[in-house]
């Protein structure tokens, strides 16, 4: 039976889930500022981002199965908590040590949150179900980096950079209060599964060792890692490179999101009748596309702002399509250990983001070559990955259907 999708129960994880991409995009603007500010290099200051990405990624491993042992509502309500205090102590960091370390603490709890949602739904949902109410909250979600650089270039022009932090506590208290009312247990005491080292190596080794939905996930994974690269990038691309204001800088970032909520509505409207193997394969063609448009203005002297601004917004628009359809194959297979499946692939996407951004941290050289090659490469991946899994997929298939 297909369960009606509720408008309360999707703008609220929507808004969860908007935490976190918040949390990276609303001080985009305000990294020149905090560099000067706390007498730190580019690099140190990109190191707050990829710090973050990387305590965002890594424990989800641990937080995803203690919400399949221990139900969605503490993990949640653990993770906002923790986010909470990391966001406090990163408004009042007074050098960029401290402002890293504070960032762990941020991404550490951003975890807990990020990594409970797609159980959540699947709870409740299933299959192509799954992937559209996945889609759902991603547009919802979307709003949250859609104003992020604009509020962000906004507040830098009235206030300091640590006023970004403060607005992310208050937005984590309103997050807490919202979850409490609007969202009850969705895991049953009876379908939990007790947390054991030895049942957490089973779970992720069974996945790990499913070939197509390895596949799907590190497809996934590539195409969150060229847009992290993005994230990390674009604030000294745009700002230092190009010379475009703060206020310009969230305008032409804005249009990124504008294209994730288009792709991912027009995702959304055909899913059910063409399933989810089909829209990936729909994003991976304009992935393609995106992908060579990079390696072109790689080899482009001076490439112009406004090719730039295409060339990303294509590559950038496809994440809520590969996001939701990517997890829908896997978790069609893997549904009943859906925390465990949601932290692996919150790990793989987000492990792969944080090291697309070591890599263009190391390489900055004052140019935007950096940003192009990465984005293009991991563009590259998860292309390869979603062929691979489609191979692998057939195959499994035959295999069951021989035994039957």
């Amino acid at each position: 039976m297909t369960r009606p999708i509720e408008k309360s129960f999707v703008i609220t994880l929507g808004l969860l889930v908007g935490l976190s991409p918040l949390a990276v995009d609303l001080y985009l603007p305000s990294m020149p500022a905090i560099a000067a500010d706390l007498a730190a290099s580019p690099g140190a200051v990109n190191q707050t981002l990829s710090i973050y990405l990387a305590c965002f990624a890594l424990p989800q491993l641990v937080f995803g199965p203690l919400s399949d042992a221990y139900g969605r509502r503490l993990i949640m309500f653990t993770g906002l908590i923790i986010f909470l205090l990391g966001s406090l102590a990163c408004a009042f960091a007074g050098d960029i040590q401290s402002l890293i370390l504070s960032r762990a603490l941020q991404g550490l709890g951003a975890a807990a949150i990020i990594v409970t949602v797609p159980a959540l739904v699947r709870d409740r949902f299933e299959n192509e179900a799954f992937a559209r109410v996945m889609g759902l909250i991603m547009m919802v979600m979307a709003v949250a980096p859609l104003i992020g650089p604009l509020l962000g270039g906004l507040i830098l022009q009235v206030s300091g950079w640590q006023m970004n932090f403060l607005l992310l506590a208050v937005l984590a208290v309103c997050a807490l209060g919202l979850f409490h009312v609007q969202i009850g247990e969705t895991l049953p005491r009876q379908r939990r599964i007790p947390f054991r080292p030895s049942n957490l190596m089973k779970n992720y080794g069974a996945i790990l060792r499913h070939g197509s939905s390895l596949s799907f996930m590190l497809c996934g994974g590539f195409a969150f890692a060229g847009m992290m690269g993005f994230l990390t990038a674009s604030p000294f691309v745009y700002i230092e490179h190009y010379g475009t204001t703060e206020l310009q800088y969230g305008l032409l970032f804005a249009c990124n999101i504008l294209t994730i909520i288009a792709f991912t509505a027009l995702g959304n409207r055909f899913v059910a009748a063409t399933g989810s193997l089909v829209m990936l394969g729909v994003a991976m063609g304009i992935l393609l596309l995106a992908s060579l448009l990079h390696f072109s203005l790689a080899l482009t002297t001076a490439p112009p702002l406004w090719l730039v601004v295409v060339a990303v917004m294509l590559f950038v628009g496809t994440n809520g399509l590969v996001s939701a359809n990517s997890m829908a194959l896997v978790m069609k297979r893997f549904g009943h250990t859906s925390g465990s499946v949601s932290a692996l692939a919150g790990s793989l996407r987000f492990g792969s983001g944080a090291i697309a951004g070591v890599a263009i941290s190391l390489s900055q050289n004052g140019s935007p070559w950096p940003m192009f090659v990465v984005m293009a490469s991991c563009g590259v991946g998860a292309i390869g990955f979603y062929g691979v899994g489609i191979m692998l997929a057939k195959q499994e298939d035959q295999q069951i259907r021989s035994t039957v």
